[in-house]
């Protein structure tokens, strides 16, 4: 069985879903001192619109994967010859020990079914002294039973972890430092201005889509996101 919800922002190409949106993501992106050329690995590509600002913008040598097929056909066709764009599964990365200068994960990790698994495979292919950035949702303490509940229907994810279970997980990895980038404490909806919807969409995506707000809407004290910086 799938997940409705990355159907749901595969069918509707939604770019910049994960908490604080693409402006978020220029803003933390510009405050990492990477030179040009650098190589990047964009885990949990979406449509791409990540990617293509790594290529665009910043000049980084750029490999994008994702592990819904239609994300992969929409970022590949968003970016044709601007980056690499492969399906894959960011709890058994493809490539080899030391690759990349920096990894990138959006809204990812918690998706993918097991954090600690994925989390050594990135610190695995990044090089020495490289860096992941991820931004994740953070639960402001641990939630209840029925609250998870609600999460595991919604998003089917099985755990929301809070800042200090993020950062266990981060350090047993195997990342020397970890930080957090400061940002707001609470999720805020961002407005979604980049979309690349499919034809005849199921009516049942929208009656998802409209849960999901709601749900954000009633849990914004008990849900946030935090951005780690981590440094091999």
């Amino acid at each position: 069985m799938g997940n409705r919800y990355l159907d749901l922002l595969a069918e509707f190409g939604v770019g910049g879903a994960h908490p604080g949106g693409f402006p978020l993501t220029k803003k933390v992106l510009s405050s990492i001192p990477l030179p040009p050329s650098s190589s990047v690995l964009d885990i949990g590509c979406g449509t791409g619109q990540t990617a293509e600002y790594l290529s665009d913008h910043l000049s980084y040598t750029v490999t994008a994967i994702d592990n819904h097929p239609l994300m992969v056909e929409k970022a590949a066709k968003r970016l044709q010859s601007k980056a690499a764009v492969q399906y894959g599964s960011a709890m058994n990365l493809e490539f080899a020990d030391l690759t990349f200068d920096m990894v990138l994960a959006e809204s990812v990790i918690s998706f993918t079914g097991d954090a600690q698994k994925t989390l050594h495979e990135i610190h695995r292919v990044l090089k020495e002294k490289g860096v992941f950035l991820c931004n994740e949702m953070t639960a402001a303490k641990r939630l209840s039973k029925k609250q998870l509940s609600t999460v595991k229907d919604l998003y089917g994810i099985e755990e929301v972890l809070t800042e200090g279970q993020w950062i266990d997980k981060l350090s047993s990895a195997g990342f020397a430092r970890v930080s957090r980038v400061p940002d707001v404490d609470t999720i805020v909806e961002t407005q979604i201005t980049d979309l690349h919807p499919s034809n005849n969409i199921s009516e049942d995506l929208y009656d998802l889509w409209d849960e999901h707000h709601a749900f954000l809407k009633a849990h914004k004290k008990s849900l946030s996101y935090r951005i780690f910086l981590c440094e091999k």
